[in-house]
């Protein structure tokens, strides 16, 4: 789009330069024509009179010098006169040649100058208006036949002022995240220490008590392993570009494995995971970034889909692309967490977040994008599923 509209305004520039050099012209041409006709008779009298002297010629002389082209006047004393205009025809053609052709380049080489310094005049206003956006004040007002630019800054303007207010709005969200992970990791901290305390001041505790006290500070302490776990994705995620390494991977085999690894979570909360993968089906992925991305899926759907409910994983290939579905019934997602749920530390209430660093859904998103990739997102009738194309 903003190829094609430089490829107008260029064009719009040269229609113009050219369309001034017609107007030239044609004027040009007018003014010549009316000084041929006014201008051009009386002033050649006075060049053929100042270039050239009468002289009375014998009557028999009289046919040589018409012969030698010379002109004839009125008689004088009853004998013919004539007189040379070389000199008058060399002046009258430099006149009508190099001088009027050198008029009319010298006019056309004005023009050329006029526009650019129009156009010139017009960069500088430009410049000046990309100065006004770069310091974050509304753009100059530029002249009308530089409206398509205004508008241009003007949506320059808006851009710039959302993707600033998407940059606040993301660090609020880190230091809000921050903040409460700082807040909650104090708390198991505090019991692990106040359990191994118990521990080591009464060594007279039963064994039933002592098992008790070691199995909640364990507990306690793979609650912060998983908050520091969080920690170090926000790093890694931070950090830049995901790298991909693909393969040839067998789809079905991949999504088995991941089966197994939630299992134990299925069954605890009553769903019922099935595959759908046409068997020897095979993707050109990465297969432990996507391991990530589907176990991400997964792991969101198992967390809010209704107990006694199937939550199903589906692959096929569309053309060259492969196509990933991971589909639950449960709590739906409105259309207004749909629009943000991939962003990155999003954790508003409904939305799917997992209640942990609002970093899965994003960091799989991440990872699809650079498969060259798309991720999606639909919920309707409490029936959600998220969709991959890589």
């Amino acid at each position: 789009m903003k190829t094609m509209q430089g490829v107008r305004t260029r064009r719009h520039d040269i229609a113009g330069l050219l369309m001034g050099f017609a107007a030239f012209t044609v004027a040009f041409c007018a003014l010549v024509l009316v000084a041929r006709e006014l201008i051009w008779p009386p002033l050649s009298s006075v060049i053929a009179d100042v270039t050239s002297v009468w002289v009375e010629v014998p009557e028999e002389s009289a046919d040589l010098y018409r012969m030698l082209g010379y002109q004839e006047g009125s008689r004088s004393n009853g004998m013919p006169q004539f007189r040379d205009l070389s000199d008058y025809r060399a002046i009258a053609d430099f006149i009508q040649g190099p001088v009027v052709w050198g008029a009319y380049a010298a006019g056309i080489a004005a023009v050329a100058v006029w526009w650019t310094g129009r156009c010139a005049h017009a960069v500088d206003e430009v410049t000046y208006a990309v100065a006004c956006v770069a310091d974050g004040d509304a753009a100059a007002e530029l002249p009308p036949g530089l409206a398509d630019v205004q508008r241009e800054f003007a949506r320059l303007r808006e851009r710039a002022q959302a993707d600033a207010r998407a940059v606040q709005a993301a660090e609020a969200r880190k230091n809000e995240l921050v903040a409460y992970l700082a807040h909650d990791i104090k708390t198991p901290l505090t019991s692990v220490i106040g359990y191994l305390s118990l521990l080591a001041e009464e060594p007279g505790l039963s064994s039933a008590r002592r098992e008790r006290y070691a199995r909640a500070a364990f507990e306690k302490a793979e609650r912060l392993d998983a908050m520091m776990d969080e920690f170090f994705e926000i790093t890694r995620y931070n950090l830049g570009a995901i790298p991909i390494e693909r393969v040839q991977t067998d789809v079905r085999t991949l999504l088995e494995q991941l089966v197994d690894e939630f299992y134990p979570v299925a069954q605890a909360r009553d769903v019922t995971i099935e595959l759908d993968v046409p068997d020897g089906f095979t993707a050109f992925i990465d297969p432990e970034k996507m391991a990530r991305v589907l176990g991400n899926l997964m792991k969101n759907g198992l967390a809010y889909a209704d107990a006694g409910s199937t939550l199903v994983c589906r692959a096929h290939a569309e053309g060259e692309r492969a196509a990933f579905a991971v589909e639950d019934t449960g709590r739906e997602i409105s259309p207004v967490h749909l629009k943000s749920i991939f962003e990155k530390f999003y954790r508003a209430d409904g939305a799917r977040s997992g209640g942990g660093a609002g970093l899965g859904l994003a960091i799989a998103k991440e990872i699809v994008e650079a498969h060259g990739g798309s991720i999606e997102a639909s919920s309707t009738e409490g029936v959600t599923t998220f969709t991959v194309s890589v």
